[in-house]
Formats: C-alpha cells, sequence, structure tokens
C-alpha cells in the first residue's frame, strides 16, 4: 500500500492515534506513514502527506454539502427550464402562424397588384382603339394597384407588430438568464429602431402613391364621362395619339379635357409606361411563385427558428442538468 493509500483510507485511524506520547509526535507520525525511519525530511514528507489528505478531506465534505444544495433545488430548475422550453415553442408556433396568414394576405394582395398590372397595359394598348374603356381599364388598375399597396402595407405592419409582441414576450423569459440580457437589450433597441425606420419610410411611400392614384382615378373617371358626352372631343384625342397631328386649338381642347389621362399621351410615353407596368407585373409575378412555393414548404419564420433554436439550447441544458442528478443519485 502507498503513503498517500495508507494516509487516505486510515484518516480516522490516523487522527486518533497522532497524540503525544512517550516516543514523541514525530516519530508516531513518520511511523504511521509507513516511512522506514525518522528524520526532519520524513516528517516534513508525512506532515505534507498528511495536509494533502486533510485538503482533500474538506473537498470531499464541501462537495457533499454542494450535492445536498444541488439536489433540493434540481426539481424547481426541472421545471424552470422545461416551462422556458414548452413557452418557447408556442411562441415559435404563434410567430409561424401569424407569418403564414400574412403570407396568404400577400400573395392576394400580390396577386392583385399583378391585375392591375395587366390591366393598366391593355389600357395603354388599347387607347388608340377605343378612348372610352382605357380609360375604364386604366381606372380599374389604378384603383386595384391602391388596393393591392395598401393591403400589403397594412398586412406587413400587422407582422411586424404581432411577431414583435411576441418575441418580446420570448425575450422577457430568456432575460432571466443574465449571459443574454445584455445582448438582448442591444439587440432589441437595434431591431426596434430599424423596424420604425422601415415601417415610416414606407408608410410615406405608399400614402404618396395611394394620394396620387386617388387623383389619377378621379381625373379618369371625369374623362370617361367627357367621353360620352363629347364624342368629338374623345375621335380628337384618339387622332392625336395615332397620327399626332391636330390643330393647336383642337390639341389645346384635348389637353385640358384629358390632362393626366393616356388619353394625351404620346405614343413614346405609352410604350415607356407599359414598360415600366411590364417589369411591375413581372416582379409581382415572381414574388407570388417565390411565396407560394414558401408556404407549400410550411412557411416558417426566420424569428420562429432562432426561438426554436434557443429551445433547443435549454433542452440540452435540463438534459446535462437530468444527467448531472442521475449520477449524483446512483
Amino acid at each position: 500500500m502507498s503513503v498517500v493509500e495508507y494516509l487516505w483510507d486510515t484518516w480516522s485511524k490516523v487522527a486518533l492515534q497522532l497524540l503525544p506520547t512517550k516516543d514523541g509526535f514525530g516519530k508516531q507520525l513518520v511511523k504511521r506513514a509507513g516511512l522506514s525511519s525518522f528524520s526532519p525530511f520524513n516528517l516534513m514528507l508525512a506532515v505534507g502527506l498528511l495536509f494533502i489528505v486533510y485538503v482533500i478531506f474538506r473537498k470531499v465534505k464541501d462537495a457533499s454539502r454542494e450535492k445536498e444544495r444541488f439536489l433540493e433545488v434540481y426539481p424547481q430548475m426541472k421545471r424552470e427550464l422545461e416551462e422556458s422550453i414548452r413557452i418557447l415553442n408556442a411562441h415559435a408556433d404563434k410567430i409561424d402562424k401569424i407569418h403564414k396568414g400574412c403570407t396568404i394576405t400577400q400573395v392576394v394582395a400580390k396577386s392583385t397588384g399583378a391585375v392591375s398590372g395587366v390591366l393598366t397595359i391593355l389600357g395603354f394598348a388599347l387607347a388608340p382603339v377605343t378612348a372610352g374603356a382605357s380609360l375604364g381599364l386604366s381606372a380599374t388598375g389604378m384603383g386595384l394597384g391602391a388596393a393591392a399597396a395598401v393591403t400589403s402595407f397594412s398586412t406587413n405592419l400587422v407582422e411586424k407588430v404581432s411577431t414583435a409582441s411576441v418575441e418580446a414576450e420570448a425575450r422577457q423569459l430568456l432575460s432571466r438568464s443574465n449571459d443574454t440580457e445584455n445582448d438582448i437589450k442591444s439587440n432589441d433597441t437595434k431591431d426596434i429602431t430599424e423596424s420604425l425606420e422601415n415601417i415610416t419610410t414606407r408608410l410615406v411611400s405608399v400614402s404618396k402613391k395611394f394620394v396620387k392614384n386617388v387623383d389619377d382615378i378621379k381625373k379618369n373617371m371625369d374623362a370617361i364621362k367627357l367621353t360620352k358626352e363629347n364624342p368629338q372631343l374623345k375621335n380628337n384625342a384618339k387622332r392625336l395619339m395615332t397620327t399626332g397631328r391636330l390643330s393647336a386649338k383642337s390639341t389645346e381642347q384635348v389637353e385640358k379635357a384629358f390632362g393626366g389621362t393616356v388619353l394625351t399621351m404620346t405614343k413614346k410615353d405609352r410604350i415607356m409606361k407599359a414598360a415600366t407596368a411590364s417589369r411591375s407585373l413581372a416582379l409581382d409575378i415572381i414574388s407570388i411563385i417565390e411565396d407560394t412555393k414558401h408556404l407549400q414548404e410550411g412557411a416558417k419564420a426566420e424569428s420562429a427558428e432562432k426561438l426554436r433554436q434557443k429551445a433547443k439550447d435549454l433542452e440540452q441544458k435540463l438534459q446535462e442538468l437530468i444527467r448531472v442528478h442521475d449520477s449524483l443519485i446512483q
């Protein structure tokens, strides 16, 4: 048996027997440590080994107290982790549900926008042939475009506000952990600031576009009424669009009556406007395809995936906690 093993296995006996005797404390210590002879060096070695055993003994006692405290708080820690995991997954599911509903609404809005683009293009194309019908198509296209823009913006706003509310609840839950609290607050402030700036910028843009669309729709409706009341004025407008040759007085009358509508546009202007509408239509179609594919894949929101990842991290901590507990009670 080694000296360390001897001192460890017979600690209580040595502690009781290492008392002053007629042979002297040092000789008894050297003898109990299993050293061959008494000398200052052997005495120091025995005392050092005994001190090591004492330190180990204290560590064991401290570990025993820590074990007792751990076993006391373990049930509560386990319940809190399980509840946090459940809440995070529930929040993730809620965000996904909001995102899916808003994505469906966006598909409808973009489809309406696509129809608006088609009607607008037809309005430009038919203007030289049938003035009244082209005005009607343009007015309808503008109305659908305005409705699509407002619906898209409103849906986006609802999703951001609803998602932010759910994320705030999740952040409050996660802020109980000191190691993530500062990062959460920093990201929280940054995200809110960026969202407010984006929403404000888009709101201004949508508002301006909506007001302009309403004004243009009114012009087209007034123009339709004029084409019915004054067929000659309508014919002059068609002649101006097709030949570009009209008296100065008649040109002035057409521009005054139909200003701001397709009936006063030159062929070049109509082609450019139609090209712009075609590009917007193509983008709407691409976006509809992407959103439809996203819906088919389950429409999972990025923020929801982040919450699920945090739930998985807590799940790993829970499993580690359970393993520690099981090892201590064996």
